[in-house]
């Protein structure tokens, strides 16, 4: 079944955030190999990646555009980019000062009900990516919860803190995501993690 692509209306049964061509591109851009010769896995290395960054949903502000009526978490109203769009040098903007379609108010610029940000974009394109090369890596089942308390092989131990997540962490898909989540919602990126 081919893909569907949230095209910022809020397609009830949209799949992904990008298609085979767009994750094609980034991975040429970035120096990975990421080939179509294999679309149905293509595809679903997709939509396993779609479903990996909508798991960021308690940490995006605002809420879907049509609440349970579409299929993903973006398009949101009430959204918005802690980076502003107006720039560095001036991020107090008004939206009487702006020439583009967002208001941009004490630092936040806000997110249009019908966009699917170019960070969601690149994150589920990095995501899918690590996907197809190898299938389940972003959210694989954890043995009793991951939570390790000694591992040893031969002479070679590991133990962490007591207080350690049990799961790896994606720091590039974190850091992608940075300027989108909620301040505060967990590490400091309002991490995610993964085993």
């Amino acid at each position: 079944m081919p893909l569907i692509v949230e095209d910022g209306t809020g397609l009830a049964n949209a799949d992904a955030y990008v298609s085979a061509n767009d994750v094609l591109t980034y991975a040429t851009l970035h120096g990975y190999a990421f080939s179509l010769s294999d679309a149905a896995a293509a595809d679903a290395a997709i939509r396993r990646a779609t479903q990996f960054i909508d798991s960021y949903r308690a940490r995006f502000p605002g809420y879907r555009a049509k609440r349970r009526l579409q299929g993903l978490e973006w398009p949101r109203v009430g959204a918005f980019t802690r980076v502003p769009s107006g720039g560095r040098d001036l991020p107090f903007l008004t939206l009487s000062d702006r020439t583009d379609s967002y208001s941009e108010y004490l630092g936040v610029s806000y997110i249009a009900t019908n966009e699917i940000p170019v960070e969601i974009v690149q994150a589920t394109c990095e995501a899918a990516y690590r996907e197809l090369a190898s299938p389940g890596t972003m959210a694989p089942d954890l043995e009793r919860g991951g939570m390790v308390k000694s591992l040893r092989a031969g002479s070679v131990e590991v133990v962490y803190q007591d207080d350690a997540d049990p799961n790896s962490t994606t720091q590039l898909i974190d850091g992608l995501l940075s300027g989108l989540l909620i301040p505060g919602s967990g590490g400091m990126f309002g991490s995610i993690s993964r085993g």
